[in-house]
């Protein structure tokens, strides 16, 4: 089968944003420790997915104007913690612009890969890079997950809907 090219068009990115809000999206926090200083950097995404069983992959995508994710991509390896309903401080505190100690408010420990895990979340991945590439305004990011542990505790997922947070319940 022939793929077909189609011109491109132009969407405006304020229209785009109003119609993607109508898209849940889960809340994940992505951290690491920088390898020279120690201090730990971290930043929430939107976008975190699993993209292959075998081997292992997840993605996700961040703005190339952030000033986090190069901090971040510097460590060997980095953690996404997958947010409860509950953590909505601990989102404010890692999607806070600029600062050094963005973890600093929040509870976390050190995983067995030197990585943070955010307490209280329902899951953790420790992640190598594997690839990143430009799309559009994003950088997208491939990494191995070296790592899985779900919370021992169940929780619903925060989740963020129309510019507010919220949560999923199953109504079982």
């Amino acid at each position: 089968m022939t793929a077909t090219a189609i011109a491109p068009t132009t969407i405006d990115a304020e229209r785009y944003r109003a119609v993607m809000r109508h898209l849940p999206t889960g809340v994940a926090a992505v951290c690491s420790t920088d390898p020279v200083t120690g201090i730990q950097n971290g930043m929430i995404v939107g976008t975190f997915a699993s993209l292959s069983m075998e081997p292992a992959l997840v993605t996700f995508s961040v703005m190339h104007s952030s000033t986090s994710w190069p901090k971040i991509s510097e460590a060997a390896t980095f953690s996404v913690s997958l947010l409860s309903e509950d953590q909505q401080q601990v989102c404010r505190a890692l999607s806070a612009k600029g600062g050094e100690d963005k973890l600093g408010s929040v509870d976390w420990s050190e995983s067995v890969w030197g990585t943070p895990h955010i307490h209280g979340s329902l899951a953790w991945f420790d992640c190598r890079i594997d690839q990143q590439f430009t799309a559009g305004d994003h950088i997208v990011v491939i990494a191995s997950a070296l790592e899985m542990t779900p919370a021992e505790r169940i929780s619903a997922p925060l989740i963020f809907h129309g510019g507010r947070f919220g949560s999923f319940r199953d109504a079982a």
